[in-house]
C-alpha cells in the first residue's frame, strides 16, 4: 500500500492497535520504519495536505489513543499558517521542491481570499475541528508565540459557525472549552464585544457559574471599549429587575481593580460616563433596592466624576418612583 497524506493517520493508528509498531519474535512486520520513512517528508507537505491528514487523526482518535503524527501534523500546520509564504500560495507553499502537490480551484480560493484577510483566511479550513483537536492546537498555537490576536478571531468564529447546528450539550461543551482558552490569551488580544456576544450565549445555556466568572474576568479590564448598550443586559430570569444590576457591578469592580491594563485618565473617563448612562437607565425600575442603588452610585469613587449631573438626575428619579 502507497502512504499518502489522507492515510498514514489511519495506517498509524492500525499498526498500533494491531502492536505492529516493532517487530517481533513470530515474525510479524513492523510498519513502523515505513511510516518514519514517510514522516520525513512531511516539511514538504502542501497546507491542504496536512489539513487533510489532521481530519484522517480526528477520525482515528475516537479511541482517545495518542497518535505521534498527530503532534508532527499540527507543529507543520502551525508553522505552515504562520509563514508569508503560505499567505501568498498556501496550496502549494512548502520549505523545499516537492512532489506532494495537490490541484485546486483557483477560482473558489480567489473568493475566499476577497472574504477573509491575509491573517486570517484560513479560518474556514479548520472549522472540521471537534473540541478536543481544537483545544490542542489553540494551546500549541500560543506556545509557539502565534499572533494573539488572530488566535482571539478564530475562536469566535469558530464558535459562531459551530454554534449553530451544534446539540445542546455539544454547545455547553465547545462554549467552555472557547472560554478557558480565551483565558489563555493576552486579554489586548481580545474583543469586549465578541466577549458581551459571548456572555449572552452563556447565560442563555445556563452553563456553570465558574465559566461565567471566566467571562467576566475578560470582560471588566476590557469595559471601555464598548457603550452603554452593551451594559443594558436583562436581568435572570429569576429577577424581576430591568436589567442585570449585579453583573455591571462586577465587571465594574473588575475593571477598577486594572489587572494587566492601566486605569489612565482617557480609560476611566469612558467608564465613569457609561456608568452614569447606566444608573439613569436603571433608576426607574421599581424593583431596585435602596441598597443596590447606593452600590451603583458608590461603586466609582467619587473623584472618577467629572460632572454629578447624572447622578443627581438619577437619584431624582429613583427618588420619584
Amino acid at each position: 500500500m502507497e502512504l499518502t497524506s489522507s492515510n498514514v493517520s489511519m495506517l498509524c493508528s492500525a499498526a498500533q492497535f494491531l502492536e505492529m509498531e516493532e517487530c517481533d519474535s513470530l515474525g510479524t512486520q513492523s510498519l513502523k520504519p515505513h511510516i518514519e520513512k514517510f514522516h520525513e517528508a512531511i516539511r514538504f507537505w502542501t497546507l491542504f495536505e496536512l489539513v487533510e491528514a489532521l481530519k484522517q487523526c480526528q477520525e482515528s482518535l475516537h479511541s482517545k489513543r495518542y497518535l505521534e503524527i498527530l503532534d508532527r501534523i499540527m507543529d507543520q500546520l502551525i508553522e505552515r499558517l504562520a509563514s508569508p509564504c503560505t499567505i501568498s500560495s498556501p496550496y502549494t507553499c512548502s520549505s523545499n521542491a516537492s512532489s506532494f502537490r495537490v490541484s485546486f480551484d483557483t477560482s473558489s480560493y480567489n473568493s475566499l481570499r476577497n472574504n477573509f484577510s491575509e491573517a486570517t483566511w484560513w479560518f474556514e479550513h479548520l472549522l472540521f475541528l471537534k473540541i478536543d483537536l481544537l483545544d490542542n492546537i489553540i494551546r500549541k498555537m500560543i506556545s509557539y508565540n502565534f499572533d494573539q490576536s488572530v488566535v482571539s478571531k478564530f475562536l469566535f468564529y469558530y464558535h459562531k459557525l459551530s454554534y449553530v447546528s451544534a446539540a445542546q450539550d455539544v454547545k455547553i461543551e465547545t462554549i467552555k472549552v472557547v472560554i478557558n482558552l480565551l483565558s489563555l490569551l493576552d486579554i489586548g488580544s481580545i474583543s469586549c464585544k465578541d466577549l458581551f456576544n459571548l456572555n449572552r450565549i452563556a447565560i442563555s445555556l445556563k452553563i456553570s457559574k465558574f465559566c461565567r466568572n471566566n467571562i467576566e474576568s475578560l470582560i471588566g479590564p476590557l469595559l471601555d471599549q464598548v457603550t452603554i448598550d452593551y451594559l443594558l443586559i436583562p436581568s435572570p430570569h429569576d429577577s424581576d429587575h430591568a436589567y442585570d444590576v449585579d453583573f455591571v457591578l462586577r465587571v465594574m469592580k473588575i475593571f477598577l481593580l486594572g489587572g494587566s491594563f492601566e486605569l489612565n485618565s482617557n480609560r476611566v473617563k469612558r467608564v465613569s460616563k457609561m456608568m452614569d448612562l447606566f444608573l439613569v437607565e436603571a433608576s426607574p425600575d421599581p424593583h431596585l433596592q435602596p441598597c443596590e442603588f447606593e452600590a451603583l452610585i458608590t461603586v466609582l469613587p467619587d473623584t472618577m466624576r467629572e460632572s454629578h449631573d447624572q447622578l443627581y438626575l438619577a437619584m431624582d428619579m429613583y427618588l420619584k418612583d
